[in-house]
């Protein structure tokens, strides 16, 4: 019986706490570089935001200048 246990045991898995600490400190650079490519991923979307807000403004600025254009042309021919 005490043979059995010993073999069952002996199969186990032993993991000293060298090899924890390497991997939470593995884990710690991986948190933190995650956290660098979140800010740069953050900084491109303000980006887009940007340039898509100037583009809405531009889209809609567009048709009141035309129009404004026309009214003048129109007001100056009938004057």
């Amino acid at each position: 019986m005490t043979e059995h246990k010993h073999h069952r045991h002996s199969m186990g898995v032993t993991i000293s706490a060298r090899e924890i600490y390497d991997e939470i400190v593995g884990l710690r650079e991986d948190v933190r570089s995650l956290g660098q490519h979140n800010e740069t991923v953050r900084g491109e979307l303000d980006d887009h935001e940007r340039r898509i807000r100037a583009i809405e403004r531009w889209k809609y600025a567009v048709p009141v200048v035309l129009l404004s254009g026309l009214f003048t042309a129109l007001v100056q021919l009938n004057s």
